[in-house]
């Protein structure tokens, strides 16, 4: 593989960009990509994410399991979808992520430039 095969465009920088661009998504990333997990339960990932978010950075943000259930399904699991990192069934509630290494390696990055706490 020489370095041009390794390129990204700027279409799929844009879009590395914006699915992390949100503590919430970044979160559900780190969540995935630190464990052996591919599966989870959207109620599950709420409340990982709640804990990890009380115990951050992220302000004065509401951090209730409830409150971040509620954005995932209605904003983030929908861009995460999109973006074609996870598979996010609404009937089911069932999230599976295909993940990718740019994204996470970004996602690992951001983790530690702003020193939040891991899963």
């Amino acid at each position: 593989m020489t370095p041009s095969d390794r390129t990204l465009s700027t279409a799929d920088v844009d879009d590395v960009f914006e699915v992390l661009a949100d503590w919430r998504r970044r979160a559900v990333c780190r969540y995935f990509a630190s464990s052996d997990r591919t599966a989870a339960e959207v109620t599950t990932l709420a409340t990982a994410i709640s804990n990890r978010g009380s115990a951050s950075t992220v302000g004065e943000a509401d951090t209730s399991p409830s409150t971040i259930r509620t954005q995932l399904e209605e904003e983030h699991l929908p861009v995460l979808h999109q973006a074609g990192l996870i598979d996010y069934d609404e009937r089911s509630d069932a999230v599976k992520y295909w993940g990718s290494p740019t994204v996470e390696k970004w996602a690992d990055h951001a983790q530690a430039v702003t020193q939040r706490t891991e899963f």
